[in-house]
Parts: structure tokens; sequence; C-alpha cells
């Protein structure tokens, strides 16, 4: 994932970045909260192997994360590892952690960036 500024940008990288190859049937709302600079708040959601991602906020969302920014965008770009943020305390989650797991494969090429 490209480096970003605004949740504007996060979410055109998000959709750029997209993988539906690596999700299978999965179906599930993402709640994010990221804090510092370039934070905000955004939703993304998987369905029938489309994503659609928007800033603010979702009623009913599967999982909920509350990060700071740069660590979220370090996992996408492989460059943190989310288990160990979230055994730092560092990433709160909320909901499925199965599902939670899932949302950095959506994104991942592979290769750290």
């Amino acid at each position: 994932m490209k480096p970003v500024a605004s949740i504007d940008e996060v979410l055109v990288a998000l959709k750029e970045s997209f993988r539906a190859d690596a999700i299978g049937d999965l179906e599930a709302t993402y709640q994010i909260e990221l804090s510092g600079d370039s934070g905000g708040v955004f939703w993304a959601r998987v369905f029938e192997g489309e994503l659609s991602c928007e800033e603010g906020t979702t009623p009913t969302p599967d999982v909920f994360f509350e990060l700071e920014a740069q660590d979220f965008y370090d996992v996408l770009a492989a460059r943190a590892n989310p288990e160990l943020l979230h055994m730092e305390g560092r990433i709160r989650v909320e909901g499925s952690l199965s599902l939670a797991l899932k949302l950095r494969v959506m994104f991942l090429s592979g290769e750290p960036r």
C-alpha cells in the first residue's frame, strides 16, 4: 500500500490494492478508527467478492479496530505484524478475531513495501 496523507487517500489505496482472489466467499464489515497523523474513521465491507468503503461509521460492524494510523498502514504494507501489535496493546479489536486477521490478507501483495 502506498503512503497516504488522508482518509480519502486511504479509501482509494484500499480499493486499488484489494485482492478479491484472496478472500474466497468472505462477507464482513469492518469499522476502523485511526488516530494520529492521517487518521480518521471509515468502514469497509466485503460482499460477493467486492469491496466498498466510505468515511464515517457503520451501525453493525463485524469487527471494530482502533489503532494509530501509521500502524494500520504498516500492517497493510507488510511492515508490521498485527498479532504482535495486538499483544503490545497497540491495536484494539472488538468482534471476530478470525475476521480481523483476514483484513490484512485482502490487501497484501506478499512483498513488504
